[in-house]
């Protein structure tokens, strides 16, 4: 390898390192206020009527909650990798409008994940969410990663990891 592209490829790792540290430290930022358990939701019903315990199910493995909104600019984005996820994944559309409005959205992007809709922000408030999406890992009842803003798949998959492997 040629030495301007050993510099450029150090220049590059550098960076990649900096932004790192940057988004690491604005999610510690955001997430200060958040709970660390998930008995602030109490139950939950999805926009199906299905009832959901979120710290029950995050008790076998670690699972992805969502939260977004239908007129969010990112969440246009994130959504179609988080809609790759699969389960165990809730999420939470947060002042979308009325269930039947979010139940369109869904059907007309093709997303088949499990919506709590969240139609006056009552629960976004209980978990100290400021800025949308923001995903959040809970595994054993308690959230152990947020993040806010854009985020990739292998970024999610790497969380969801890092909360198997720590319990």
């Amino acid at each position: 390898m040629s030495r301007p592209w050993r510099k450029r490829l150090r220049s590059a790792f550098g960076y990649l390192l900096l932004l790192i540290v940057v988004v690491s430290a604005v999610d510690l930022w955001r997430s200060r206020d958040m709970p660390t358990t998930l008995a602030v939701l109490g139950p939950l019903t999805t926009l199906e009527g299905k009832e959901l315990d979120l710290a029950a199910l995050s008790r076998e493995e670690p699972v992805l909650i969502y939260v977004w909104a239908s007129w969010c600019g990112i969440c246009r984005f994130v959504s179609p990798m988080v809609n790759l996820v699969g389960e165990p994944l809730v999420s939470i559309a947060i002042a979308s409008g009325p269930d039947a409005r979010v139940t369109g959205y869904l059907a007309q992007h093709g997303y088949d994940f499990a919506v709590v809709n969240d139609e006056h922000h009552v629960l976004a408030r209980r978990l100290g969410i400021q800025a949308t999406p923001t995903l959040m890992v809970a595994s054993k009842g308690e959230l152990k990663y947020a993040t806010t803003g854009f985020t990739t798949l292998p970024g999610i998959y790497l969380r969801l990891w890092l909360a198997k492997i720590r319990d």
